[in-house]
């Protein structure tokens, strides 16, 4: 049949191919979100499981080494222990910034594979940085590409770092954190998500920005959907938000925080907001 004033039959006038494609955008715009997130509730899903795993590595170091947990930096022939480097400062400093030797070195017998220190959400797992310019964590420098860490997993470094005693405690020596220093494991962070090469993070990077620079909305802690992952002491593994981390005390257990990092949380990055 002929169509009625020289349409074509099933022709679409301009106005309804128009009309089509807005609605195709307004779904498209209204499902891609949502499946991104479930995408990255996926990726949160399998970062959890990696944090878990390497917290049973930890576990197994400290029980070959009497409940010691492995130093954030060790000493090497080119860093020997130097004590607290700082004066005045909010984060310890010593000498093993640099060493060739971290606390994922000592564990990493004990994991399957090296896989696990690699968040598949963290765009920043093979970045320069460090205090050795070096891709990744930052003591691939010492090591052939085979043993090679990524970013993606870090101490709590405002418990964990090496130099906290002698830096916060008055002590003479940087030394490892002891199990039975910890008054409540199950309320103290033990490993994050971090964006940097750093073997730790502490409570003094909450204000900071994250490997992208001043005016991001990133900051240096991994999340996903607006909360991170956290391995607990007793190894359970929580994804809350960052100030969620400070209402609850997390960072220091029962010692003093120097750091100070909770009180500066309306400096924190919006995606963490």
């Amino acid at each position: 049949m002929a169509a009625e004033h020289g349409r074509p039959c099933g022709a679409f006038t301009l106005i309804e191919l128009l009309v089509v494609i807005a609605i195709v955008a307004i779904l498209a715009a209204l499902i891609f979100p949502v499946f991104s997130r479930a995408r990255e509730t996926a990726r949160a899903t399998a970062c959890l499981s990696n944090l878990r795993q390497i917290g049973l590595a930890v576990t197994a170091y400290m029980q070959d080494y009497d409940e010691t947990y492995p130093m954030s930096r060790m000493p090497d022939p080119a860093h020997p222990v130097t004590g607290c480097l700082s004066t005045g400062t909010d984060y310890p400093v010593d000498g093993l910034h640099g060493t060739s030797v971290n606390w994922k070195r000592a564990i990493a017998p004990y994991v399957r594979s090296h896989e696990v220190f690699r968040c598949p959400s963290n765009g920043h797992a093979w970045d320069v940085g460090g205090y050795n310019d070096q891709a990744g964590d930052e003591t691939n420098a010492f090591y052939p590409a085979s043993q090679r860490l990524a970013n993606s997993y870090a101490y709590n470094g405002s418990f964990f770092h090496e130099a906290v005693p002698a830096c916060w405690y008055g002590e003479a020596w940087e030394r490892p954190r002891l199990l039975t220093e910890i008054g409540a494991p199950a309320g103290l962070i033990l490993l994050l998500e971090s964006r940097f090469s750093y073997p730790d993070l502490g409570g003094w990077y909450i204000p900071q920005r994250g490997p992208d620079g001043e005016g991001s909305t990133q900051g240096p802690f991994q999340s996903h959907n607006g909360a991170c992952n956290w391995l607990m002491a007793d190894l359970h593994a929580r994804r809350m938000k960052l100030a969620a981390t400070c209402a609850l005390g997390m960072w220091t257990d029962r010692y003093p925080d120097r750091a100070r990092g909770c009180s500066r949380l309306d400096e924190m990055a919006p995606e963490y907001r």
